[in-house]
């Protein structure tokens, strides 16, 4: 198996994001460490397909104003035990990720390309803490050891959107803002943030518009808009 190196990017904002695409590459997997000389390094995943790391763009707005959290992993494995196809008693050893290292600083859109069932999810799910039997290798935030505690500093929007399509964009907003800021934030605060999400996020058009009725691009906008709305340091985007 061939070693990936770290990937690099360079920003000036405050948030780091990941995101994953879907069936952009094929076969052999590679992982293109991205700087100004467009580097390329090459990383195997357990099936061989492609995951790509693509791509980085920087981004600095009046909404993000966070402290900077930076996403390192090393060496990072994830390994399974499954039922044999073939057999209702026999497990064997999968291994869904394979050794898989990088870097993610403040303000960098890292993007995952590959096709379906090359790991993006997974890896995803790993680095965000969500699922982690199996994992070993080393997952750092500003160098610290992955805590649940650190749970707080991340979002993770899901591939599917989930709604209720009944309410309009500012109502789901709003409910989501009520519902998961900080106590000390009083109501009006609150609501003020919700402004901002609609604002920064180009929804103002669609705003009292139902969620059934808006577009797809929309309802991921609404999707994002929902976990930036805590302010967290990083995002994860499961996309398609």
């Amino acid at each position: 198996m061939a070693r990936t190196g770290t990937t690099k990017m360079e920003g000036v904002a405050n948030n780091a994001f990941i995101q994953k695409e879907d069936d952009m590459v094929s076969d052999k997997l590679t992982s293109k460490k991205v700087t100004s000389h467009s580097q390329h390094r090459n990383k195997k995943c357990s099936n061989h397909d492609t995951i790509e790391v693509i791509g980085t763009s920087t981004f600095d707005n009046e909404h993000n104003r966070l402290p900077q959290l930076t996403l390192t992993f090393y060496n990072v494995k994830k390994v399974l035990k499954v039922q044999d196809s073939t057999s209702k008693e026999k497990l064997v050893t999968k291994t869904l990720l394979d050794g898989v290292s990088g870097e993610v600083k403040p303000g960098q859109l890292l993007a995952l390309m590959g096709p379906s069932g090359s790991g993006k999810t997974t890896l995803l799910n790993t680095l965000a803490g969500r699922t982690l039997t199996g994992v070993s290798g080393t997952i750092l935030l500003n160098g610290i050891s992955y805590e649940k505690g650190m749970k707080r500093k991340l979002a993770y929007v899901v591939q599917e959107d989930l709604f209720f399509d009944n309410l309009t964009v500012e109502e789901h907003l709003t409910y989501t803002a009520l519902l998961r800021l900080p106590g000390h934030y009083t109501k009006q605060e609150k609501l003020s943030q919700v402004d901002k999400i609609i604002d920064m996020l180009g929804l103002k058009n669609c705003a009292s518009t139902t969620i059934a009725l808006i577009s797809g691009g929309e309802k991921k906008r609404v999707n994002i808009g929902t976990e930036l709305l805590t302010g967290p340091n990083l995002i994860f985007l499961d996309g398609r």
